[in-house]
C-alpha cells in the first residue's frame, strides 16, 4: 500500500528571539564604554585648564568636584570655586559653583550654569560681591582649544562694593560672540553684540539700558594670547576694534557711538569716535566728569572724540593724557 509520505515539522529557529535583546545589550555596553571614556576626558581636559592656570600663578581649586549625567549627558560639576593669585586683578575670588553640561551626540557644544554669590578681592583691598537669579553660558568649540560661538545670558545681577560706581544692579545682560566666516583657512576675526536693561547705580535712580555690536579684526589673536603679550600680538597683526552701534538710553538722555580703535607703536589708543549725545550733560557732571558734562552740555550734539598719540580730543578740545594700555 503506497500513499504520501508523511512530512517532517521543522522547527522554527530562535535566533530571533535572541537578536534584539543581544542589539540592545551591545549598545548599553557601547555607551557605557563611551560615557566612561568621555567623563575621563573630560576630566583630564579641566586638571589641563588648572595645571595651566597655576603655571600662570593662578590656583583655582573646587572644594568639591563631580561628574555624572550617564547615559547621554556628561556633567561636571564644581562647587566652592576658588582662586588665589599673587599678581593680577582679581587676587582671591570664591563662587557658588558651576555645572557644565556636554552631550555625548554634540561633543562640541558646552552648557554651563553659574552660582552665586561672587566675591571677589582686589590687590588693593577693596571687595566686590556679587548675585543674580540666573547665569547661562554656551560654548560651541571648531577646536579642542577654541570656541567659535560663545554666549552669556544674566538675570537679576546686583552688585556691592566698596569702589565707586560698582554698585549697582542690571535687569538682564546678553553677550554674544562668534567666528566671522573666512574665505579661506581659519577664521581670525570677530563678531560681539551685547545688549543690557535695566541698570542702575543704585535703587530709585532712572534704569539705563544700551546696546552694542562691534567687530574685532584679529581677535583669533587675543584668544590665543592673553594679557599684554596678547595686546602686543594683535597690534603687531593690524588689529582693531570697529565700534558699528553703541547706543546707551536712560530715561530722555542718549548717546550713541561709532568709530574704530586701534593700538599704537607706544601701546596707545588711537582712532576716532563719532559722538552724538542728547541730554547727558547733567549725568557726566553727576558722574565727576565736570569738564566733559560742560561741553557736550545738555542738549543735542554731534561731536569727534579722537585718541592720537596719548591725547584724548573732544572736537579740538583736549580732554585729557592718556596713558598706554601695557
Amino acid at each position: 500500500m503506497t500513499g504520501p509520505l508523511p512530512t517532517i515539522a521543522r522547527r522554527k529557529s530562535r535566533l530571533g528571539l535572541y537578536l534584539m535583546p543581544g542589539v540592545l545589550v551591545l549598545l548599553s555596553v557601547a555607551v557605557s564604554v563611551w560615557w566612561g571614556v568621555a567623563t575621563r576626558l573630560a576630566d583630564a581636559a579641566f586638571d589641563h585648564w588648572l595645571a595651566k592656570e597655576a603655571a600662570a600663578g593662578r590656583q583655582w581649586t573646587c572644594a568639591t568636584r563631580t561628574m555624572a549625567g550617564f547615559p547621554f549627558r556628561i556633567e561636571l560639576a564644581c562647587d566652592g570655586l576658588s582662586l588665589a593669585t599673587s599678581k593680577g586683578e582679581p587676587r582671591a575670588l570664591s563662587l557658588g559653583g558651576f555645572v557644565a553640561v556636554g552631550q555625548i551626540y554634540q561633543p562640541s557644544l558646552l552648557l554651563v550654569d553659574t552660582r552665586g554669590p561672587l566675591q571677589a578681592t582686589l590687590a588693593n583691598g577693596q571687595t566686590i560681591t556679587a548675585q543674580w537669579t540666573m547665569m547661562r553660558s554656551s560654548l560651541h568649540f571648531e577646536n579642542p582649544t577654541r570656541a567659535d560661538r560663545v554666549a552669556w545670558v544674566v538675570d537679576g545681577l546686583t552688585t556691592q562694593s566698596n569702589l565707586p560706581f560698582a554698585t549697582g544692579h542690571i535687569g538682564h545682560a546678553e553677550f554674544h560672540m562668534r567666528s566671522v566666516p573666512a574665505e579661506s583657512g581659519p577664521s581670525q576675526d570677530h563678531e560681539i553684540a551685547v545688549s543690557v536693561t535695566e541698570a542702575g547705580l543704585h535703587d530709585g535712580a532712572i534704569p539705563a539700558s544700551f546696546e552694542g555690536h562691534l567687530t574685532v579684526n584679529k581677535g583669533a589673536v587675543l584668544l590665543d594670547t592673553a594679557g599684554p603679550d596678547g595686546l602686543e600680538a594683535w597690534r603687531s597683526a593690524g588689529g582693531e576694534l570697529g565700534i558699528d552701534q553703541w547706543e546707551a538710553k536712560r530715561g530722555d538722555q542718549f548717546l550713541a557711538v561709532t568709530g574704530a580703535l586701534s593700538l599704537d607703536e607706544n601701546h596707545r589708543l588711537t582712532g576716532t569716535l563719532d559722538l552724538a549725545a542728547k541730554g547727558i550733560g547733567d549725568g557726566l557732571k553727576e558722574a565727576g566728569l565736570g569738564a566733559f558734562g560742560g561741553i557736550i552740555g545738555s542738549g543735542a550734539v554731534k561731536l569727534p572724540l579722537t585718541f592720537n598719540k596719548g591725547r584724548l580730543l573732544l572736537g579740538p578740545l583736549k580732554l585729557a593724557e592718556l596713558p598706554p594700555l601695557y
